[in-house]
Order: C-alpha cells, then sequence, then structure tokens
C-alpha cells in the first residue's frame, strides 16, 4: 500500500496547491474590484476566506475528478507513455481553462456586478460579434492574458515541483523492493481505496454533508450580497449553474418602449407623509381561496373569514407560481414566476433585487424573516439574507424540538407564539415576514387537536383548520401587545394547494387563487371586498403605497390602491406563459399567443377566440404589453437590474 499512499499524497499536494492558487485568485480579484465591493474589514476577510475555502474545494474536486480517478487506478506502476499523456492533460486542461474563465471574470465582474454564470457561454458562443470585439478587450485589458500566462506558469512551476518530490520517493520505493499487491487482493483494496477516495471526492464536490449541495446563493451566509462575489469563485459558479434555469434576451422594442409600456420605477406622489407602521406578511402554506371564505365552497377557515370582513379584501387575487419558493419573492420582493425554475435558487439568485424588507430597512425599520421549517429548507435563509431581512428565525431558532412536527419543522400554533414574542422584542418600526408550513402534505396536526377540525375527502381541510386556529391565536397574543394597532398585516398564500374539490382549481384559473387579504386595526372603516384583480407581486408596491413611501423604487407588479395602474396577472409553466390583460386570459407557446378567452366570463377556457382576435388593435396592444414584461423581466434579471441602483434609470426618467 505505500505506493497507493504515495498516490494519495500526490493528489493531496496538488490540491494544496490549488486551494493556495485560488486564495491568490481571491485577493486579486477584489484588487481590480475594489470600487465595486468597497473596503473590507478583517473580520470579513476572515469570513470570506472560511466561505472560500467550501467554494474552492468544490470547484477543484470537479475540475480534477477526472485526474483523480486516473491518478488512483495507475497507482502502484507508472504508465505508458500515451497514458501519461493522458493523466497529464486530464489535470492540465481544465485547470488551464478554469484559470482563463477566474482571470477574465476579475474584468467581466464590473460589468455583470457579480460571478460568471453558464450564461458566459451563451456570450461565446451565441453572439456574433464576441469574435470581433475580443481583440479590442484583450487591448484594452493587455494585463488580463499576460497576468493569466503568469498565474498558469506558476501552478505548473508548483505542479512539476510535486512530481519531482513524488517521482523521487516512487524510485526510492523501487530500490528498496517495497512489495506490491498483486492479483485478487490487489483489485480489491485498491477498489476499495478508490471507492473511499471517491467519496471524499464527491463531499468536496457537494460542499459538505448538508441536504442540499452547496449553491452560490450560500454564499450570502458568509457576506453581504454586494461582498459575496469574494466568497465564490469563477469556476464554481459556472459549473454549478449549468443545470440552473437560464433566461434569454428578447427584442420585440426598444428598451425604452418597454420601459414605458411596463413603468418599473415606482414612485407615488403624495402630500401625506410617511406612515411609520409595523408591517407583517403573513404567508400561509398551500392556502388555496377555495378553502375560505373569499372562496364559493365550504370553508375552512373562520377566523381568517372574521378578520376578512374587517380588512381590505382582495377576491381576485392570483399566485404568481406553483411553488413556495416561487411565490415567497413574488409576494416579498415582487419577482413574478416567469422563468423555469425560482429565481432564488437559480443561477440569477444573487442578484440586487428590490424588497419591502430591504426599502424598510433603509428608513429605519428592523427586519426579521420566519419560518418553522428546518434552516436551510428551499433555500428560504439564503433569499431572506439577500432580501434584506436582519434576522432569520428557523427551527433551529425556536429551540424546542417538542413541537417538531417530525416532517417539515415546527407546528403553526406553538410557532406562531413564538413569531409574537420576538415581535415584541423588536424595537419598532419593524418589518416581519412569516411563513406557516402546517397545511403541506402530511398536512399534520399536533396530536391534541385530532378530530377538532372539520375534516373533508382531500385530506388537507384539517391541517387548513388547524392553521386557521393558529392564526386566531396569534392575533389573540398580538392584539395584547404595543405595537399591534401600529401595524399593518398582509394575510396571503404562498401558492395553491394541489389537492383541489374540482378540476377547475387544478387545471385552470382556479390553481392560482388565493386570498391577498390587507388588514390594519385602526381602519376598520376602510373595510371592504375589492374585485380588482391583484397578483402578488402587487403586494410589494401596495404595502409601500399604503404607508405613503416618497421614494423610487422598482417593482414589475402595481398598487392594488392605484385603480388607474393596469391590471395584469403572469406566471409562467413549462415555458410557456399564462397571463390576464384585461378582459382576456392569454396563453402562449413560448412567447407566441395561441389562446385567448375571455376573463372573467370563459373562466374555464371553454370558448378559445383567439382567431377573432388576432388582428384587432387591442390584441396587438395586449400582445406588445405581454412583449413588453417578458422583454424587460428577462433583460433585468439577466444584467442584475432589478433595483433602482442598477435598473438604467436614464431610460426611466
Amino acid at each position: 500500500m505505500s505506493y497507493f499512499r504515495l498516490t494519495l499524497r500526490s493528489i493531496l499536494l496538488h490540491v494544496l496547491l490549488l486551494l493556495l492558487a485560488y486564495a491568490i485568485f481571491r485577493g486579486l480579484f477584489y484588487a481590480f474590484n475594489y470600487d465595486e465591493i468597497g473596503a473590507v474589514s478583517r473580520a470579513e476577510w476572515g469570513q470570506a476566506l472560511q466561505g472560500g475555502l467550501r467554494f474552492d474545494l468544490s470547484a477543484i474536486a470537479f475540475i480534477n475528478s477526472l485526474w483523480i480517478l486516473l491518478m488512483l487506478i495507475f497507482s502502484g506502476h507508472k504508465p505508458g507513455k500515451v497514458w501519461r499523456r493522458v493523466i497529464e492533460w486530464a489535470f492540465w486542461l481544465p485547470n488551464i481553462v478554469a484559470i482563463l474563465f477566474e482571470v477574465s471574470d476579475w474584468v467581466y465582474f464590473r460589468f455583470n456586478r457579480k460571478r460568471a454564470t453558464i450564461e458566459i457561454f451563451d456570450l461565446i458562443f451565441t453572439k456574433g460579434d464576441f469574435v470581433s470585439i475580443l481583440p479590442g478587450y484583450i487591448v484594452s485589458y493587455w494585463y488580463v492574458p499576460l497576468l493569466a500566462v503568469v498565474l498558469i506558469g506558476l501552478l505548473w512551476y508548483g505542479h512539476r515541483r510535486i512530481n519531482r518530490v513524488i517521482g523521487a520517493q516512487y524510485d526510492l520505493f523501487e530500490q528498496l523492493r517495497f512489495p506490491k499487491l498483486k492479483g485478487k487482493k490487489y483489485f480489491g483494496t485498491k477498489l476499495v481505496m478508490i471507492a473511499l477516495t471517491a467519496g471524499l471526492v464527491v463531499l468536496a464536490m457537494r460542499g459538505g454533508t448538508q441536504l442540499v449541495p452547496v449553491n452560490a446563493r450560500n454564499a450570502i451566509s458568509y457576506l453581504p450580497v454586494e461582498k459575496i462575489g469574494l466568497v465564490l469563485n469563477t469556476p464554481f459558479s459556472i459549473i454549478t449553474s449549468a443545470e440552473s434555469s437560464r433566461l434569454k434576451e428578447y427584442e420585440f422594442m426598444s428598451a425604452e418602449e418597454a420601459d414605458k409600456l411596463i413603468h418599473p420605477v415606482k414612485q407615488y406622489a403624495t402630500d401625506q407623509p410617511f406612515q411609520r407602521k409595523n408591517v407583517v406578511v403573513i404567508i400561509l402554506e398551500s392556502f388555496s381561496r377555495v378553502f375560505t371564505g373569499l372562496g364559493d365552497a365550504h370553508s375552512y377557515t373562520p377566523f381568517l373569514d372574521s378578520l376578512s370582513r374587517n380588512s381590505i379584501a382582495y377576491t381576485n387575487a392570483y399566485a404568481n407560481g406553483l411553488r413556495s419558493n416561487e411565490g415567497i419573492p413574488a409576494i416579498l420582493s415582487g419577482i413574478p414566476a416567469m422563468m423555469q425554475g425560482p429565481i432564488i435558487t437559480s443561477v440569477y439568485s444573487n442578484n440586487k433585487f428590490t424588497s419591502i424588507a430591504g426599502l424598510l430597512q433603509e428608513e429605519g425599520y428592523k427586519t426579521a424573516f420566519f419560518h418553522g421549517g428546518t434552516n436551510g429548507s428551499m433555500g428560504f435563509d439564503t433569499y431572506a439574507a439577500n432580501a434584506g431581512f436582519e434576522q432569520y428565525f428557523g427551527r433551529y431558532e425556536y429551540h424546542n424540538e417538542k413541537d417538531y412536527d417530525g416532517t417539515w419543522g415546527i407546528y403553526d400554533e406553538p410557532f406562531l407564539q413564538f413569531v409574537s414574542k420576538q415581535l415584541s422584542a423588536m424595537p419598532q418600526p419593524f418589518m416581519g415576514a412569516v411563513f406557516t408550513l402546517s397545511s403541506h402534505p402530511p398536512f399534520s396536526i399536533p396530536a391534541q387537536y385530532a378530530g377538532k377540525f372539520p375534516q373533508g375527502r382531500l385530506g388537507i381541510e384539517a391541517s387548513i383548520g388547524y392553521t386557521d386556529y393558529a392564526l386566531r391565536r396569534f392575533f389573540e397574543t398580538a392584539s395584547r401587545q404595543s405595537w399591534y394597532n401600529n401595524t399593518v398585516f398582509v394575510i396571503t398564500a404562498d401558492h395553491c394547494s394541489p389537492f383541489a374539490p374540482d378540476r377547475f382549481y387544478t387545471d385552470f384559473l382556479g390553481r392560482y387563487q388565493v386570498p391577498v387579504i390587507l388588514f390594519d386595526p385602526q381602519q376598520h372603516t376602510q373595510s371592504r371586498r375589492d374585485s380588482i384583480l391583484v397578483q402578488q407581486i402587487d403586494i410589494l408596491p401596495t404595502v409601500m403605497d399604503y404607508l405613503h413611501y416618497h421614494k423610487p423604487f422598482f417593482a414589475f407588479g402595481n398598487s392594488a390602491l392605484d385603480t388607474a395602474a393596469p391590471r395584469y396577472f403572469i406566471t409562467n409553466l413549462s415555458g410557456n406563459y399564462n397571463t390576464i390583460i384585461g378582459d382576456w386570459h392569454m396563453k402562449t407557446q413560448e412567447t407566441d399567443i395561441k389562446e385567448v378567452y375571455r376573463f372573467p366570463a370563459d373562466m374555464k377556457d371553454q370558448q378559445n377566440i383567439f382567431t377573432q382576435v388576432q388582428a384587432t388593435d387591442t390584441f396587438y396592444n395586449r400582445q406588445r404589453y405581454l412583449q413588453a414584461l417578458l422583454q424587460l423581466f428577462n433583460h433585468s434579471v439577466i444584467h442584475n437590474q432589478m433595483h433602482c441602483e442598477t435598473y438604467p434609470i436614464n431610460i426611466s426618467r
């Protein structure tokens, strides 16, 4: 086994050499982008290096996995000339490519404000002007390729030194005639050692033993969003983004025309002063409207129904997605689900975007995100940090496993009491977002409540009733707190449940219908049921409008309080768009409208009037509005412009 240990030593020394190289890369990256990143304290550097080690090991494991495998296979004897070249190229080719991407990204970062992702290949291979502009970039940034050559040369020097040391030891073993394992014993032992080493490599690729492999979004755990480029490395960012959803640019019209149609920079002119009210957004898991008194079937939510009668209750409200990790950013950041996957787990997860928490934090609010699930579930903790939430309270912060439901996290009733306690400990004004979980399969409720809530044929009904009861208990406790009367509550659902009483709620627009309730204990006189078309991404501008927020902010949605604003709804499913604009419900094949139904007259899509209306001015105008939205959304996400600080204000103004 001496020869095998020698191979392992060679692999380990090369990994250490590469880790040293990546640490140098991190320092040079910062030097290139000091103006973009800003000053970094000693403590932040410690965090960057600590987190960077995790991401660097993952990248090194991915890049060198084939080389490591070949080294292990040929351990114990010298390969022939051809195989020696194969092994050498298995090391050099991927590492040289990785270095070139890393070094080039030190300049590219200042344009994109984030580490390069898999989209860089679109720039290289699908943009017709790449070859023509490349010489100009090389001339302008001549020192970048020169630096890459120097760094590759230093790596080559270290590689040669390691090979010489290991080669000398190998020759010594040969001279001393160390025994070599042969036959079945050799094969079995070698196979076991290869399997163990492969396991360590896979562990490094995953970034640890956590449930979900490490992703670029986890960098937010170490540094603020504007500095997370220091934690990541470009090869890791590209590799881990390969399976993520990527958007493509659309150019249906000029940027100015798209901006004029959508008007994503909102600013509400009012003579009234900014209301420094607390804001609490309560997001109920899978609370389809049909289960509540706002629907047209049997209600399982007596408390929510009573609360809605003292609120502004929107009866024509829609979720922008079908998953929790699509609904949360839609509600809190106004980001519609217009991608193949959730933005918070995509290559764009580290973009700078607007959020209720971020806007209010700038006004001196304290902010906190509450979710009783296991920390790290669906990336909510990293999203919360990116969205401007200063504190995150999950299952681990709850500190009482007696209330664990055995599957997802802490039962809703005790966790909502915990939320009330934590809010009471926060200085006012504050903004809190609360996401429940008990009404998620397997619909577990505490044993002491067995049989207390009405059952139904779908299995979800009792858990809906339990969460409604937990909400009642929360408001009972909250109403006794000093902050209660100075608080505006927004209550909605993350998405609809896939379990529904009939096909309308599984196959048609009913699949997206959720409650949206705005409750202010001091404004009972404003209570009403409002049938205006509302979607989740309207919640952010609605809250800011309600508070009389004066400053400009970026939002795809429109305030539900602004009756003059365009009303629309949009979501994406399997690459096709499902949208309501005005009194039409339209469906696309990719970006082309192929189905048009009258809304709300034909909610079950019985009569496609596309051929009747496609030549009309109304169709043209609504098609242009949809195209403007698609173009602006994709462009804003791709180029990290979902915030007033990054959106080209000169267009908007």
